[in-house]
């Protein structure tokens, strides 16, 4: 969190354009939180893109606007006044752009380190939730994408960290770690485990005991890759845990369990090319956990939206 310097948010208005919506202004107040820690500046991203289709939607109301009236300018630049108000440069930009689509290429072109959005807690008749600007988002915007519950408490009790032991998982695991440094709060850490198949093809060859050692080993080394990441200073507000099983399954009985305020992963490549469909994993938990997500993306990724 502290390369944090480019804060984008997305901003939507409600129903009369007369106010953000919470989600927005819960959004904006998280990057208020980041850009105080990191000395960043903020840019507030409001789009004005009208799709007729979307519009009609159950919950679609106030997503998408056809121009801007004068009500929700103001209430954009209120929004922005209370950055300024902090002491943080705040920039407000309109586009005519699809929500996501602006975000992405304003996100690419203005180097931007870190995405904001509100998370959307509606559902659609076939129970699925709403949100297809934060989908859009974690799987093509190439910088990291942090999705806020509107109800989301600013002050974290205890940040969840997922991680599949590779690079991005070890750099959403430290992202994790200063989050819960500059809350004070604690810190859980989940790796789901599974037995190699060259294990598997040998376990009818082994003793009981040598195939419990083995399977001891797994677990042993994947909590020595966490802990190493750890800081001295956050260790005694830690737990870390190896679970055999998929990585759904286990992170979402550990938020279940933990109940966190923020779940911080990396997204998984389907390909290894640029413009890699990213995101299986972290996009499923958007949907199915109630918390708040940051989701970082693999090195080398390149987003497939021209700039």
């Amino acid at each position: 969190m502290k390369d944090f310097k480019k804060i984008m948010v997305g901003v939507d208005l409600g129903p009369e354009c007369t106010a953000v919506t919470p989600g927005a202004q819960k959004a904006a107040q998280q990057a208020i939180w980041v850009a105080r820690a990191n000395g960043a500046t903020i840019q507030l991203v409001h789009s004005t893109y009208t799709d007729e289709y979307e519009s009609s939607l159950p919950g679609s109301a106030g997503i998408v606007h056809e121009g801007l009236p004068e009500s929700g300018r103001q209430a954009i630049e209120a929004l922005a006044d209370e950055a300024r108000n902090s002491g943080i440069t705040t920039e407000v930009i309109l586009s005519d752009q699809r929500p996501w689509l602006a975000i992405i290429q304003l996100a690419v072109q203005n180097a931007c380190d870190l995405v904001i959005i509100g998370k959307r807690n509606e559902t659609s008749d076939e129970g699925r939730r709403l949100g297809s600007n934060a989908i859009k988002l974690l799987r093509k915007c190439p910088t990291p994408v942090w999705v806020v519950r509107p109800e989301h408490d600013l002050v974290h009790r205890l940040v969840l960290a997922a991680t599949d032991l590779t690079e991005v998982g070890d750099r959403s695991l430290s992202a994790a770690c200063d989050v819960a440094l500059r809350h004070e709060c604690e810190l859980n850490v989940v790796h789901a485990w599974r037995i190699p198949l060259e294990l598997q093809l040998q376990s009818s060859r082994m003793s009981e005991e040598d195939y419990a050692a083995e399977i001891d080993k797994i677990k042993q080394s994947a909590l020595a890759h966490m802990d190493r990441l750890i800081p001295a200073e956050l260790k005694e507000r830690t737990e870390l845990h190896a679970v055999k099983g998929q990585p759904d399954q286990a992170i979402r009985d550990a938020v279940a369990h933990l109940d966190p305020d923020l779940l911080v992963m990396g997204t998984i490549s389907r390909t290894g090319i640029a413009g890699m469909l990213v995101g299986s994993t972290a996009e499923r938990m958007l949907d199915q956990v109630d918390c708040s997500i940051l989701t970082l993306k693999p090195a080398g990724f390149q987003s497939p939206v021209p700039s």
